[in-house]
């Protein structure tokens, strides 16, 4: 069981959901909502993101032979994507500028106004503001490495434990942003770019060593890559 590539996925694909940052998004486009429906939509919104983590894990390396593109061409188209979200990350830039939309009251229990609440915010705020193309590139660069049953089937517990992270900071999202405000959220921002553009330069060198095998040190390549 390789652990350090399991906590490696945690920590990168962790930090490029991003959910402390992307926390104050998500409160503008329910802002108008009870805080029952505020905690309902956080749910949908993690079981959302929990699911199209666990399609592209699954199926991304089928998507890729469909258009004829190679793993190592992806290793390096997506770590040069992962780069600039980092680097956008470290200078305090959010991905989206505009202004939450409001969504219209409507009747029923908790559930049903959550559930069309969701429907209104699933884009942009689940895709592409979480699940964007660098989260899909990272997760599906380490479906990639995955090459066990046992692997595999760890790797989906990752994502499923990173998809109930996503949901306790949503749901704790008002509670957070009191505490930390919006400095806290900024330093938070900065040093999850930091990670990402390490993980960034990682993916490169691999990318590298999958083109030119027996060049680099194998001492900076991850194991994963053979």
């Amino acid at each position: 069981m390789e652990w350090s590539l399991l906590f490696n996925a945690f920590i990168g694909i962790l930090a490029i959901l991003n959910p402390i940052g992307n926390m104050p998004i998500f409160l503008e486009h329910v802002e108008n909502e009870t805080p029952s429906v505020q905690r309902a939509v956080a749910l949908l919104m993690a079981l959302s993101i929990f699911i199209l983590l666990l399609i592209f894990f699954l199926f991304g390396n089928r998507i890729l032979t469909m258009f004829g593109i190679t793993l190592p061409a992806f290793r390096l188209a997506g770590s040069i994507m992962i780069l600039l979200i980092g680097l956008r990350m470290l200078q305090g830039k959010s991905k989206f500028e505009q202004h939450g939309i409001e969504t219209a009251a409507v009747s029923g229990n908790t559930f049903d106004q959550a559930r069309n609440s969701l429907s209104h915010i699933l884009v942009p705020v689940a895709m592409p503001l979480f699940m964007g193309p660098g989260t899909i590139t990272t997760v599906i660069l380490y479906a990639e490495k995955s090459n066990t049953f046992l692997m595999s089937l760890m790797m989906i517990l990752v994502l499923f434990l990173c998809a109930c992270i996503v949901a306790l900071v949503l749901v704790s999202s008002h509670y957070i942003f009191d505490k930390i405000g919006r400095n806290g959220t900024q330093i938070v921002i900065r040093f999850m770019g930091m990670v990402l553009c390490a993980i960034a330069m990682q993916f490169l060198i691999d990318g590298v060593a999958q083109l030119l095998p027996g060049v680099l040190d194998t001492a900076f390549i991850h194991t994963g890559v053979k």
